[in-house]
């Protein structure tokens, strides 16, 4: 059996060694409270914290509906018809293009059916082929029209659902080529984002429940997709990962484009694994690993991430370099127990698991076990 060491504290006495132990946990509700006096047996190992950087990837919402307006045609910018974050409804102009040569042609078109129709009329008492080529003409003519209408309402550049404005990328009188971007268009009505789930949990129809900056939202899943390239690094972390379109109902618009979304997946604070022995309960109903930091336990809240087999699991929490998660304890230990090593006659004396700690002869440590 390996050797323990026993630490004394101010308010009781621990025996501290490195050895694995899959059991029930210190933390049931059985077990006797420590106070002052009272010797406490406790197991803990040296955690290897991993910084949540290595996984951290930006999540912002996205509208369902979004359409870049580009020119239809050569042309300068008479008029910016909307502002940036202004309602617009479905054909409503946005961007306005010099449509001087756009006119002047659809008056020519017009002037040529006139033209044509005078014809028309003429032979209108003719028969054969005389009156089928005024007829043809007159359709040509009627063609050329509708075609110069519509390259005349084409400089009016029109957004092609209801929704918001997002961005103007063009400035009045600025010259721009046919293609090139003008504005952005938004039906913020529906929100969407892609975000990594637990495979198991991730179906069409079902809701997930995530973060949008400050506020908790539950959205419902579009699409289960493969595991994108950016979340790739997250398959330490869970057994079976996957990625999934998840949209929100945003009938009011509280929500915007761009705003920040937290996915429970993804870590905020630094990763540790730890024995499943090793995982309470706090007061409010949320998880907790015990460590001890500078002689002194802590209660670190965790969040659970994905279990390593059937006795260990990562978890992220608070943690810090030099801790050593408690995973085994013969008391409950309150948060801001202190400890020190038993018998020892100086301050400094700093004990490391699996080493003896420094004692006095009257109390020597014992062969101490489960």
């Amino acid at each position: 059996m390996p050797p323990f060491l026993q630490w004394s504290a101010g308010i009781g006495v621990a025996l501290i060694g490195p050895t694995l132990c899959a059991s029930q946990g210190f933390a049931q509700a059985n077990l006797p409270v420590a106070t002052a006096g009272e010797q406490v047996v406790i197991k803990r190992e040296a955690c290897r914290v991993i910084e949540p950087q290595k996984y951290r990837v930006p999540l912002s919402l996205d509208a369902v509906q979004t359409v870049t307006l580009v020119a239809p045609f050569d042309g300068t910018v008479k008029q910016i018809a909307e502002k940036v974050n202004a309602k617009v409804q479905s054909q409503g102009d946005v961007v306005r293009l010099d449509n001087t040569i756009q006119k002047l042609n659809l008056d020519r078109a017009n002037l040529v059916v006139k033209v044509a129709t005078l014809e028309w009329k003429m032979a209108a008492g003719n028969e054969g082929s005389e009156k089928d080529l005024a007829q043809v003409k007159l359709d040509v003519a009627n063609i050329d029209a509708k075609l110069a209408q519509a390259a005349f309402e084409q400089a009016n550049i029109r957004a092609p659902f209801s929704g918001e404005v997002q961005r103007i990328l063009v400035t009045e009188g600025q010259f721009v080529k046919a293609g090139e971007p003008v504005a952005v268009v938004a039906d913020n009505h529906m929100m969407k984002v892609e975000i990594p789930v637990d495979r198991a949990a991730a179906e069409s129809g079902k809701t997930l429940a995530f973060k949008i900056e400050q506020d908790d939202v539950e959205g419902k899943v579009d699409a289960v997709l493969p595991l994108p390239a950016k979340f790739e690094p997250l398959r330490d972390l869970f057994d079976s990962i996957a990625s999934a379109q998840v949209v929100i109902d945003n009938p009011i618009g509280k929500f915007k484009v761009g705003q920040t979304v937290y996915a429970p997946l993804i870590p905020r604070q630094p990763v540790v694994e730890v024995a499943t022995s090793a995982v309470g309960n706090l007061a409010d109903g949320h998880r907790k690993v015990q460590v001890v930091r500078h002689f002194i336990v802590r209660d670190i809240p965790v969040t659970l991430m994905g279990q390593v087999g059937s006795n260990r699991i990562f978890v992220s929490g608070p943690f810090a370099e030099g801790d050593e998660v408690i995973y085994e304890s013969t008391h409950q230990l309150g948060d801001a127990f202190q400890l020190k090593p038993s018998g020892t006659t100086t301050a400094n004396a700093t004990p490391t698991a699996g080493q003896p700690a420094v004692t006095s002869p009257a109390t020597a440590p014992k062969a101490v076990g489960f």
